[in-house]
């Protein structure tokens, strides 16, 4: 245990702070069992679709279904407590699964995505909002000067990203070898999902107090101009506490998607085209061989800079220490890591490159793109948790994810159709012009009051 301790870094910690801390990574685990196929499930849509469009529409139904329900379930996490809404994410995640094994057609996948949506919903509000809670709580009792918040995430998420690169590199190598299917790969993940449900109803503690203390300290905000009725104390709360960080969830979503769908679907179909023996991405007809060098270079290269961002992670909070506003921080980094690396990926993809430097050159730089993102995630994390309030934290988290599945779906419905009608290129200046939008969103942004509950 000692050596766990160092190797997160929180060895100097409080007893309370390091079983938190373990706690969070073991369910950090967990929820990472879907990189087992990260790397090349979108490659698995695509074979059962034969389309980037249906992927596009079937990915942005999905999360436009989960949206709906975001925000109501993140206010009933708020009041009672984030532990069944977190078993419950894992038991869909289980559920979607097992789907995966049996699906072999469109209606099945979309049936799949709806899932997947209710997942997202039931997660949003619930796991990051209770370890930040925990952390405030915990911290306020026993830290005077408090702990840096932005060195934790940091170290937490090269432990987790570590792993993550390890059983990505497992998903291609298992899948490389004809004898494995996919399906068998996602068997293996719905058992580590089902392992999630047991785990987060022993590990995630709801207690009456914390509910006792969020209904009250909602009524005494709601109320503390007593000038005011009490309709309009309710707008004036929602508006100070809720509409101050919308800013900074659109820019945040808009990025997130610019990212999330570079990384799933953009980067690992590149990949394919340029390695595949066969090159079938084309107008028509979208082919794709599984067990095949293409496949496992595509997972070993995910599980390569998913360990090159862990390691940035880790150093994430050391190498910023300078930066005293995360807030200009972010910005700063995002310049770099959006705008900028689309314009280098898109030279590359239209030089008259020899496909092996042109291959290598793509690797090269996504893996440098990886590694900003690394050493941005410590200031990411300190923005969120000065931005957001702890009473309210779990709906605020849910109204984040409530923006983001709208942008996704937005998104991915015009990022299908630009991949079907100018393939790549025309991907990039799309996801380009996204990524100018988020951190414009991000520079007009400002800076709310910070609100902890006194514990």
């Amino acid at each position: 245990m000692t050596f766990i301790h160092t190797f997160l870094g929180i060895s100097t910690f409080p007893k309370e702070l390091q079983r938190l801390s373990l706690k969070f990574l073991s369910l950090q685990i967990i929820i990472s069992g879907i990189y087992l196929s990260y790397a090349w499930i979108s490659l698995y849509y695509l074979s059962v679709l034969d389309s980037f469009s249906s992927y596009g529409v079937i990915v942005a139904i999905g999360m436009l279904f989960g949206a709906t329900l975001d925000v109501p379930l993140g206010i009933l996490a708020d009041r009672f407590g984030q532990r069944i809404t977190f078993s419950g994410a894992l038991f869909c995640l289980m559920i979607y699964y097992l789907g995966l094994i049996l699906a072999t057609n469109p209606i099945q996948l979309l049936f799949l995505e709806i899932i997947v949506g209710i997942h997202s919903a039931l997660l949003s509000g619930s796991f990051i909002a209770w370890f930040m809670n925990s952390w405030e709580f915990i911290t306020s009792k026993e830290l005077e000067s408090g702990i840096s918040f932005r060195s934790i995430m940091g170290n937490l998420n090269f432990a987790k990203t570590l792993i993550v690169a390890l059983i990505t590199s497992i998903g291609g190598i298992l899948l490389q070898q004809k004898s494995v299917l996919p399906q068998t790969v996602f068997l293996i993940q719905a058992l580590i999902a089902a392992l999630g449900v047991f785990l987060g109803i022993k590990l995630i503690s709801t207690t009456k107090s914390h509910i006792h203390e969020y209904a009250q300290k909602m009524e005494e905000n709601i109320v503390e101009d007593p000038s005011n009725s009490k309709l309009k104390s309710r707008i004036l709360y929602v508006k100070k506490k809720y509409m101050a960080v919308i800013p900074f969830f659109v820019s945040f979503s808009l990025l997130a998607f610019t990212s999330v769908s570079f990384n799933t679907l953009i980067f690992p179909s590149l990949l394919y085209e340029i390695s595949s023996p066969i090159g079938t991405f084309n107008q028509s007809q979208i082919e794709i061989q599984f067990a095949t060098v293409s496949l496992i270079l595509i997972s070993i290269t995910r599980g390569l800079s998913d360990f090159i961002f862990a390691l940035a992670s880790r150093l994430s909070g050391n190498i910023t220490s300078f930066i005293h506003s995360p807030h200009k921080g972010l910005l700063a980094f995002y310049i770099v890591i959006y705008p900028f690396l689309s314009i280098v990926f898109l030279g590359i993809i239209i030089a008259n490159f020899p496909q092996i430097l042109k291959l290598n050159l793509i690797i090269l730089v996504f893996i440098f793109r990886i590694t900003l993102i690394g050493l941005a995630a410590g200031l990411y994390w300190q923005l969120y948790l000065d931005i957001t309030s702890s009473e309210i934290r779990s709906s605020q988290e849910s109204i984040f994810n409530t923006i983001y599945l709208i942008s996704s779906v937005i998104g991915y419905g015009l990022l299908g159709i630009v991949l079907e009608s100018f393939s790549f290129i025309g991907a990039l200046i799309f996801l380009f012009f996204i990524s100018l939008l988020g951190i414009l969103f991000l520079l007009i942004a400002k800076n709310p009051n910070r609100h902890v509950i006194p514990q």
